[in-house]
């Protein structure tokens, strides 16, 4: 009885050590782990795992699957805690530039993200600054306000794509917007004002192109109309030329064939034309013939 209660709790106390060792990752997340102090290469997928157990391995979970968000800058005035300077940028022009931005990440790669966790965010914030001052310094301070935010962001993306790569961070960028970008307080009102001199420098430029556009537009309509109108005499003028040219060689080819017979009728036609311009009054010689049919008799 004694042997068989010894090895019972022999038995217990192995499945206990092995238990320790025994674990279940998730979907959505890897298991990073440190075994004598050293990563092993490959992290532990979502299923059943068993390690060694008893504390030998230090697991940390990883979620793979989430995208974490950092924000950068300062749109407002700085507060106590922060750094007097923080959320000021210098533009191209040597004007200064509050601005404030956010950089969505996942970990791409699980070990190297566990090994540099402690400093990662603080590294990667004074990244993203670096990379939004250099993005800022290369345009004035009226792009950064109105027309080039989404070509900022696009720049310190790639920016900051490359060092993240360089500093061995584990992450990848999905993204950079700008979400905030002011002048200072005490030039707010100044930036106002040249902000809507230039709104209104555009309107009416819209306006003018409209206009002009407009103008173009009816002036080449009226044009056309014109022209339109223009060439329908013509066009009559010269369909009838084409008419009575088709009829003289028709007429050419008909003399060619029987001469007298085609002066006759030609004669005839004329007089037909003429006479009841006349009132159908002829004046003739006893001796010279004439057609009759043509006062329309029988």
């Amino acid at each position: 009885m004694k042997r068989a209660l010894v090895a019972l709790v022999v038995l217990g106390l192995a499945v206990a050590c092995l238990a320790t060792g025994w674990v279940e990752v998730a979907p959505g997340e890897v298991v990073v782990v440190r075994r004598f102090g050293r990563v092993v290469p490959a992290p532990w997928m979502p299923g059943p795992h068993l390690g060694l157990p008893l504390g030998l391995d230090r697991r940390s979970r990883v979620r793979t699957d989430m995208v974490r968000r950092l924000e950068v800058g300062l749109a407002a005035a700085p507060g106590p805690e922060d750094d007097p300077g923080g959320g000021e940028f210098l533009t191209g022009d040597l004007n200064l530039l509050r601005a404030r931005g956010v950089v969505q990440y996942h970990v791409a790669d699980p070990a190297l993200f566990v090994l540099r966790t402690a400093e990662l965010e603080p590294l990667l914030t004074r990244l993203a600054e670096s990379s939004l001052a250099r993005a800022l310094s290369l345009r004035g301070i009226d792009a950064a306000l109105r027309l080039e935010r989404a070509a900022i962001a696009r720049d310190v993306e790639a920016e900051l794509t490359r060092s993240a790569s360089a500093q061995g961070l584990g992450i990848a960028i999905l993204g950079v917007s700008l979400t905030d970008a002011r002048p200072p307080s005490e030039v707010a009102a100044d930036f106002a004002a040249a902000q809507a001199a230039q709104s209104e420098r555009v309107r009416r430029v819209n306006e003018a192109r409209t206009f002009a556009a407009t103008t173009q537009t009816a002036a080449r309509a009226e044009a056309q109309a014109r022209l339109d109108r223009a060439r329908a005499p013509a066009d009559r003028a010269v369909v009838l030329a084409r008419s009575r040219a088709d009829r003289f060689l028709a007429l050419l080819a008909e003399a060619d064939r029987a001469r007298s017979l085609t002066v006759r009728r030609l004669y005839l036609d004329m007089l037909k034309e003429l006479l009841p311009r006349v009132k159908r009054k002829l004046v003739l010689t006893p001796e010279e013939p004439i057609d009759l049919s043509i006062f329309g008799a029988p």
